[in-house]
């Protein structure tokens, strides 16, 4: 006879922990799989917005998240080629805190809460419909039948669970590469995040606990392919059309690890609802990491996805209404941003375009993307 859930989760990353941690607090009986071993270092901006903060509360991990010596962002700058930088102030303060210790504090908490955690976990073969679902979960060596009431998927941004989307993803002709390295730490970034545009790309530079300095950054793969290999030469092409990157690396001095990069990247929403599962986090689409809110935008995804199953598992949201239900749920949260993203993409990957912008309507008009992006959290310098 297989195990059975009332939930499971695919993932263990931010959004499928705050699922689990959520889920399993109500009493529910929750399986959290991930196919990864924690901790693990993940390419990421490594930067939570001021609206993480709720997000972070309501899972009870606020304090703990500082208590790993979060760095705290107050103020930070945007940096466009043959114009001055453009400065803000973020009153109610971000964080800078590794994907190497944040998911591993998430997944701990999940499993502190009454979720079983499995790690090294694929599964595959999924079958049935809300209220009866059945899979099979490669563990140990091992290949287990299990079954549960509902699922939420939330494992990045596709795997087999999604495979016809990713196929189609696969073949966008706007695809982008991400890349993330860190260096020792520096004083001169301590409270700030500075965000610079280049050909093709952006990325930007903020400290983290032990203020060590993490660089991230995002390029289209069109651009990519005029570039010399590694991503050494994609930051030195970054460096050489943005004078205030290449004062600002010139500083720094890098730390073990080298490079990590990841691809294809595709910013842009997919259905937030699969074969009866939930999506969650990137699986439900990728915010554009200028914003800054892709952190999160997980993390309320993962608890908005949890509540709409809590709904469900107690009958108020019937086994066929529970797609629509999320669905409305998502779009709802999320829709807007996306759409304000792939507009403000279009900005910021041509930055001869932004500096134009700026030259003709002035600093405005990035400040106003700037509000457009981080929201209420965002005052002028």
């Amino acid at each position: 006879m297989s195990a059975r859930f009332d939930a499971a989760v695919v993932g263990a990353g931010l959004a499928g922990s705050a699922a689990a941690a959520i889920l399993a607090s109500a009493g529910r009986r929750v399986l959290l799989l991930e196919q990864e071993i924690f901790p693990r270092h993940k390419v990421c901006g490594e930067y939570l917005s001021p609206s993480a903060q709720a997000p972070l509360s309501r899972l009870g991990l606020l304090a703990e998240i500082d208590g790993l010596g979060a760095e705290q962002i107050r103020e930070g700058s945007i940096h466009v080629p043959g114009t001055p930088e453009v400065s803000f102030r973020l009153p109610r303060g971000a964080r800078g805190v590794s994907r190497y210790r944040l998911d591993a504090l998430l997944a701990s908490h999940a499993g502190r809460t009454g979720a079983e955690v499995r790690f090294a976990a694929r599964v595959t073969q999924v079958e049935g419909d809300p209220g009866d679902f059945r899979f099979r979960v490669k563990h140990g060596g091992g290949d287990e039948e299990i079954s549960a009431r509902a699922i939420i998927a939330a494992h990045g941004r596709w795997n087999a669970l999604d495979k016809d989307e990713a196929q189609a993803a696969a073949h966008s002709p706007r695809r982008h590469l991400a890349w993330s390295r860190d260096y020792l730490a520096d004083e001169s970034l301590a409270g700030r995040v500075r965000l610079y545009l280049f050909p093709g790309g952006y990325c930007g530079l903020s400290r983290v606990e032990g203020g060590i300095v993490h660089l991230a950054g995002v390029i289209a793969e069109r651009e990519r392919r005029r570039i010399p290999p590694g991503w050494e030469a994609v930051v030195a092409h970054a460096a050489a059309a943005n004078a205030d990157l290449s004062r600002d690396l010139s500083r720094l001095h890098p730390g073990p690890g080298g490079f990590l990069g990841t691809g294809p990247v595709l910013f842009t929403a997919m259905p937030p609802v699969q074969r009866g599962m939930l999506m969650a986090g990137d699986a439900a689409g990728m915010l554009d990491p200028f914003s800054g809110e892709g952190q999160s935008s997980a993390l309320s995804g993962g608890i908005l996805a949890a509540e709409t199953i809590e709904a469900f598992l107690v009958g108020a949201i019937r086994p066929e209404r529970l797609a629509d239900a999320w669905t409305a749920v998502w779009r709802g949260s999320f829709g807007t941003r996306f759409r304000a993203g792939a507009l403000l993409r279009r900005l910021m990957l041509r930055p001869g375009i932004a500096s134009a912008a700026r030259r003709l309507a002035g600093e405005s008009v990035v400040r106003l993307a700037l509000r457009t992006m981080l929201g209420p959290s965002l005052t002028s310098d």
